[in-house]
């Protein structure tokens, strides 16, 4: 049977050939793109798997070429068979790749936000521990009865024993409610100088003027 195309006679077999071809062609696109999908979204796990147990800069490589190798070849393969399809899974190709970059980079982006974050978190938990301890041992030399009558010196912010230690106590104290969120290595060395005014206090305090007792050892006030 003869049927007519562009006023030229064609058998009707040859049309069923074409469909046949043309239907081909899309399935191996189609294909090809299902393979490009998939390489992408392991490619793309396994980039999210090594950047949590951080691995190196070979690993990164390996899976990347791997995965390009994969999606490269099934990419030539869609291309080779022609048809209306081809173009589009190159394109799928493509933005798969992209996305799965993408995709894991922003999960490794978030994930060094979070350790940073906990980072700076834990920091500032300690200074606060540390601040804590000092005004804690602080604190035993007026709480305690023994200590409050041997050491008044450590109290009296008039005593140059004493005086440093309140100093830094209330610098401590300030940096810690007004801006150790914004400046916490202001706040990390206000609590440094307490630690050592205080470490300096004992110390001073353990080895007193043998001359006279702690309590009436002469004194020159600082402002």
């Amino acid at each position: 049977m003869l049927r007519a195309r562009d006023g030229v006679p064609q058998q009707s077999g040859e049309v069923s050939m074409d469909a046949v071809a043309l239907a081909g062609g899309v399935a191996g696109s189609l294909a090809a793109c299902a393979v490009m999908i998939a390489a992408a979204a392991l490619v793309g796990w396994r980039l999210d798997a090594v950047s949590r147990s951080g691995g190196g800069a070979d690993d990164y490589f390996w899976i990347g070429f791997g995965g390009l190798v994969v999606i490269t070849g099934a990419g030539l393969v869609a291309g080779s068979s022609g048809g209306a399809g081809a173009m589009p899974a190159v394109v799928v190709g493509i933005v798969c790749a992209g996305a799965a970059v993408t995709w894991a980079w922003w999960r490794h982006d978030r994930r060094g936000r979070a350790a940073a974050e906990a980072s700076r978190a834990g920091a500032a938990a300690d200074l606060r521990r540390r601040h804590a301890e000092v005004v804690r041992r602080w604190a035993d030399y007026d709480v305690d009865p023994a200590k409050a009558i041997r050491y008044p010196a450590m109290h009296d912010p008039r005593h140059p024993v004493g005086w440093p230690v309140v100093r830094a106590l209330r610098a401590a104290d300030a940096a810690r409610d007004g801006d150790a969120s914004t400046d916490p290595a202001g706040y990390a060395a206000a609590v440094g100088r307490l630690e050592q005014a205080f470490e300096t206090a004992e110390h001073d305090l353990a080895a007193p003027d043998e001359r006279r007792p702690a309590r009436h050892r002469a004194f020159r006030p600082r402002p």
